[in-house]
């Protein structure tokens, strides 16, 4: 009996039903990851939005995200998440997907280059340019190649003149996407808050370092907190019109860059403005109260304690001190202590009583517990009132501008 072989049209339709089932694998595949990649979008532009991450520039972030989704290229135009548009574009594969026609595939293909580019672009972001690493951030690239390679397998190899087309296209919107971000509005760096939970409960009593002894009395916060310009370490004059006060760590490069622009805008306001620097260590050892996920900073700890003691053993060579700090904070521990001994002197600074020193920096990091829990950005600074000035403003003349909005500069 002669063998029965199945037909061309046979052939045919079973290769056709292949091919349906295998595009129906691909499309749930693709819109899985569309899912996954689109709710993970959709989270991080929620963060943003509601400011759980913000633009401030500062030192204290628990994480890398907050790093990462912090800066200028996390937004355009200064205001819009780019997690936003990568949700807009991962929403839009996953409806092309129900859409049989040929403007839903060749959008797919355009979508997978744009996805493919900017992943490529965000991820070199992350490890050369920022040097810190957002896992959501990573995760989501990381889906979005996926995504982009299992709709360009098969497309590639139908049409290679369109989809060169599209992939150049996709690269010069990238390209155009990163000048934009570089060049174009900034979001801000800094945020004024004026929020009643921030009062501080420090009355003026004899076991208040920040008000003890005689002097001129700063008050803050409808009299709940005050200072005693003329025992706190301090730069400028104790008559000056303005005081304010500024919470910061020595080991802070975000703090450097405020004490900078300060430094100009009391060369030009000599007789008005006096700012109270006060020392913060980022560093458990002395400050329990560092948000988890924070990195200690080394040295943090000693340098404040020794910057502490030049003020209380020579108040007029605290500024040299307190500039130098800035400039060398990372040189050895002895590097400093030997600086502080030269241009202070060794009688002076032995004579200097520790307990005063623990108990300023305690007072200090006691202030920081009630503060971080708007944000942990360091810089801060207290303007008046209830006003206070969270991470560093762009440049100096941002810094003039909002001291004249908020202080009459």
């Amino acid at each position: 009996m002669k063998k029965a072989y199945p037909s061309k049209r046979t052939h045919s339709k079973l290769r056709m039903i292949r091919e349906r089932q295998n595009k129906s694998l691909k499309d749930w595949l693709v819109f899985l990851l569309c899912l996954i990649a689109g709710g993970l979008s959709l989270w991080l532009t929620v963060q943003k939005v509601t400011g759980r991450i913000n633009t401030l520039i500062g030192c204290g972030n628990a994480d890398g995200c907050e790093n990462v989704l912090g800066g200028k290229w996390a937004v355009v135009f200064g205001i819009i998440p780019v997690s936003a548009i990568s949700f807009v574009l991962y929403l839009g594969v996953m409806v092309s997907i129900f859409m049989d026609s040929t403007a839903a595939r060749w959008f797919r293909v355009f979508a997978a280059f744009l996805i493919l580019f900017a992943a490529v672009w965000f991820t070199s972001l992350q490890f050369v340019v920022i040097e810190t690493v957002c896992v959501y951030c990573m995760t989501m690239h990381s889906l979005g190649v996926l995504l982009a390679l299992v709709i360009l397998f098969d497309e590639q190899k139908k049409s290679r003149r369109v989809t060169w087309y599209f992939s150049c296209v996709a690269a010069l919107l990238v390209a155009g996407l990163a000048l934009i971000q570089h060049f174009g509005p900034q979001a801000n760096t800094h945020r004024i808050d004026s929020d009643v939970r921030l009062r501080l409960a420090a009355p003026i009593t004899a076991n208040n370092s920040h008000t003890r002894g005689s002097g001129r009395l700063v008050s803050f916060f409808d009299g709940k907190k005050s200072y005693r310009l003329n025992t706190l370490p301090h730069l400028g004059s104790v008559n000056a019109t303005y005081v304010i006060v500024k919470y910061f760590d020595y080991t802070c490069e975000s703090c450097g860059q405020i004490h900078e622009q300060l430094m100009k805008l009391q060369a030009d306001h000599a007789t008005d403005l006096t700012v109270i620097v006060l020392p913060v260590p980022l560093n458990r050892s002395c400050n329990p109260h560092l948000p988890l996920g924070v990195k200690d900073h080394s040295n943090a700890c000693d340098l404040a304690r020794i910057a502490l003691r030049v003020w209380l053993a020579d108040p007029e060579n605290f500024p040299s001190f307190h500039n130098w700090l800035f400039k060398y904070y990372q040189q050895p521990l002895e590097v400093a202590e030997a600086k502080a001994y030269s241009l202070v002197g060794e009688v002076k600074m032995n004579t200097v009583d520790e307990e005063v020193v623990e108990a300023l920096l305690r007072q200090n990091v006691s202030d920081y517990a009630s503060l971080v829990k708007k944000t942990p950005v360091m810089p801060k600074l207290l303007l008046k009132g209830s006003t206070i000035l969270q991470g560093v403003p762009r440049n100096g003349a941002s810094l003039e501008a909002l001291l004249i909005k908020h202080l009459e500069l």
